[in-house]
């Protein structure tokens, strides 16, 4: 069943936004008596159709719905800005997998070249990106794309745990410590997963890191990943620890 996030105004006057009712109407042809599930403040409503043409859509509430979608940890991916259009695909899939926010990090090995003024768009689109798939994926929240920042301009010192996934610690054989600590969160923590770039993260870069006491150095497997692939498979094991128990 489609979801639609909106905010508290339209949820009280019983309606979408301009561009939902368009595509209620002319893209999924709803009728009167549809269904959907509307979001509003991490609350989900089952409703029906009063009420629809291209300009107008009206609905009543049928029922709140019992929903909770959410991971008990809240989980930022700050991603090493990779190459092309990698980024769109870690948010879309990330949110689908349960991350809350998004850091797009330019570190020393980022091979990014773009105007600053068109910065602004991408995050934009990011964010756009990241609500389509909480709707399709039927999440509470709609995560965050943050601004683009550089390392440095990164608050690492605020989370619980920031997980740095580094392909030295493989080779170093550290396989087991990352499973004990996310065992061992507690329910609302608020953690971070460091993924570098294409090329992974620099010497310098490193020295930084190793100077946070909440900062964790992680394998996530014998094999070295690609950098999309990093932020998906870190996700995917903290729903298989946190979530199929």
């Amino acid at each position: 069943m489609q979801k639609f996030f909106i905010n508290t105004a339209d949820f009280t006057a019983k309606t979408l936004p301009p561009d939902l009712v368009y595509q209620a109407s002319k893209v999924l042809r709803y009728q009167i008596g549809s269904q959907f599930i509307v979001g509003v403040d991490r609350k989900n409503y089952l409703v029906a159709i009063t009420k629809i043409n291209l300009k107008e859509l009206e609905y009543q509430v049928l029922e709140e719905l019992a929903i909770d979608n959410e991971l008990d940890v809240a989980v930022t991916i700050i991603q090493g800005y990779p190459k092309g259009d990698k980024f769109e695909d870690i948010v879309k899939h990330g949110t689908e997998l349960g991350a809350s926010c998004f850091i797009p990090c330019l570190l020393e090995r980022s091979q990014f070249k773009v105007e600053e003024k068109r910065l602004a768009n991408k995050v934009v689109r990011f964010n756009k990106i990241a609500k389509e798939a909480s709707e399709q994926s039927m999440r509470n929240i709609i995560p965050e794309v943050k601004e683009f920042m550089k390392l440095k301009d990164i608050a690492l010192a605020t989370y619980d745990i920031v997980y740095v996934c580094y392909e030295e610690s493989a080779k170093a054989g550290e396989l087991s410590g990352y499973k004990e600590t996310l065992k061992g969160l507690k329910k609302g923590a608020n953690i971070a997963f460091l993924i570098g770039p294409e090329g992974g993260i620099d010497e310098k870069e490193i020295k930084y890191l190793k100077t946070f006491s909440n900062i964790k150095f992680i394998s996530l497997g014998k094999r070295i990943l690609r950098t999309e692939t990093a932020a998906l498979y870190a996700l995917s094991t903290v729903s298989y620890e946190r979530e199929l128990i």
